[in-house]
């Protein structure tokens, strides 16, 4: 009966796909999501199954296995009640499958392979008019952060003309589909040297290249203020759009960055490099700070900077990361918006 229960779930999720239509257009799609999709009657497989995702990656799979707070055997269930099951169903669907697990604490080991043979190099997916490199192995991500999809076909049909900033880059698929959707240039800026080079060679993949493009690996909170100083000096022009995606947590050589205490100071030293009239797309991803809190930071950063912004789009989680309507929608880990900011 459990099995049976778990591959109903996991079948249900990528029917659901399927006949959405939603696979015509991507090899690069979130399939089950568990936090919304787990509906088990047994309380610790639903437990389990409920901090699951599947993501595809063309013939692939990532699986990921996230803990939660007192949830420490979380691991030793999934390999005893969840693993078979979950490998019979996948390998009618993929050629090969790799699970990471995401501890409460410290950092995740690189994810290990499930079944097949996943590609040891990094490999091309398409979405939309778009093509990213993932990389499924000796990483702790695959490279495409997939409920940002919806945003990534926002800026293929608005970035016509405007010079972008993309700050938070990771491997640099916002500035591939600001690039893609005509952009007149844009410069993509992230603290690690190596995820830079990788967001260079997704531009390289996407035509975002040459004079279109400038690939800046450093410390943001470094280059805003390096940046306004160029834009004053007549050396950069000014942007029409700031993209804004940081993580919970990050630390460099400057210091810690944290979205609980930096949002404010982030958001007023982004708004200095934007022209009258312009765009500041930003969002986060973390079910710790509400809605309530990321606009009142927000807010908090306009004042300082002498900004008003009107709101254009809010963005959530897309419909492929479903919730179940219990969940309060603070809960919900993705929140952002796309303002069009007026100078005061």
């Amino acid at each position: 009966m459990s099995t049976t229960s778990i591959t109903d779930n996991l079948a249900a999720a990528f029917t659901c796909r399927e006949q959405s239509g939603q696979l015509q257009n991507t090899d690069a799609l979130r399939m089950f999501h568990g936090p919304g999709e787990a509906c088990l009657q047994s309380g610790t497989l639903q437990a389990v199954l409920k901090n699951v995702s599947v993501d595809r990656f063309g013939e692939h799979a990532w699986v990921t296995l996230w803990e939660e707070q007192g949830s420490s055997k979380i691991f030793e269930c999934f390999e005893q009640q969840v693993r078979e099951s979950l490998c019979q169903f996948l390998q009618q669907h993929f050629s090969s499958a790799v699970l990471l697990y995401r501890p409460v604490k410290g950092v995740p080991e690189n994810p290990s392979v499930l079944f097949g043979t996943p590609p040891a190099e990094r490999f091309n997916v398409h979405e939309g008019r778009a093509q990213y490199l993932i990389q499924l192995l000796d990483a702790k991500h695959p490279g495409l952060f997939l409920d940002h999809a919806p945003l990534r076909e926002w800026l293929m049909r608005n970035s016509q003309g405007l010079r972008v900033l993309n700050t938070f880059a990771y491997t640099g698929s916002l500035s591939v589909a600001a690039g893609i959707g005509g952009a007149a240039h844009v410069t993509t800026l992230d603290l690690s040297k190596a995820t830079m080079r990788w967001a260079e060679a997704n531009g390289e993949l996407n035509g975002l290249s040459g004079d279109s493009a400038r690939w800046i690996a450093g410390d943001v909170f470094e280059w805003l203020p390096r940046l306004k100083k160029e834009i004053g000096q007549g050396k950069t022009p000014v942007f029409d759009m700031v993209i804004m995606d940081p993580p919970s947590f990050s630390r460099s050589d400057k210091g810690a960055f944290s979205t609980a205490k930096d949002l404010p100071q982030l958001h007023a030293l982004a708004l200095e490099l934007l022209a009258p009239g312009g765009l500041l797309v930003t969002s986060i991803n973390s079910a710790k700070i509400s809605w309530e809190q990321f606009e009142k930071d927000i807010l908090q950063g306009a004042k300082q900077s002498g900004c008003t912004l009107q709101v254009l789009k809010r963005l959530e989680q897309p419909e492929t990361f479903p919730n179940w309507l219990h969940e309060q929608a603070n809960e919900r880990y993705l929140k952002g918006y796309i303002f069009r900011v007026q100078k005061n």
